[in-house]
């Protein structure tokens, strides 16, 4: 069994939350489905818990945590990259969605979209 996920994903699905008073809510959330699995990034005001794997009946559910100001730098890179990857190493909780190698200097106008 490996001790890491890390799959090319296509889809996402995002989650805007309403106001909270809460001092560390989730803002927002973006969901991946993958083959065995359902990644989440969590974007959190206030401390940033730390990343965790759950099981919700038959899921797997792998949890990442980021702070909220980093939101629009992620759904930048679900907009304008491909293909991307979501990653989790079980042993250490680290998790991040990841571009292949790309052309340097390949600019806004790749063709590959």
């Amino acid at each position: 069994m490996s001790n890491f996920h890390i799959e090319e994903f296509t889809n996402y699905k995002v989650f805007l939350y309403g106001f909270s008073d809460e001092d560390n809510a989730v803002e927002a959330s973006i969901h991946f489905k993958l083959s065995n699995a359902m990644g989440i990034l969590k974007f959190c005001k206030g401390e940033v818990p730390g990343n965790y794997v759950e099981m919700k009946g038959n899921n797997k559910v792998l949890n990442l945590h980021f702070r909220a100001n980093r939101y629009p730098h992620f759904i930048d890179i679900l907009r304008n990259e491909k293909p991307l990857f979501f990653y989790y190493n079980k042993d250490t909780n680290v998790g991040f969605i990841t571009t292949s190698d790309e052309p340097v200097g390949e600019g806004p106008d790749d063709r590959s979209h």
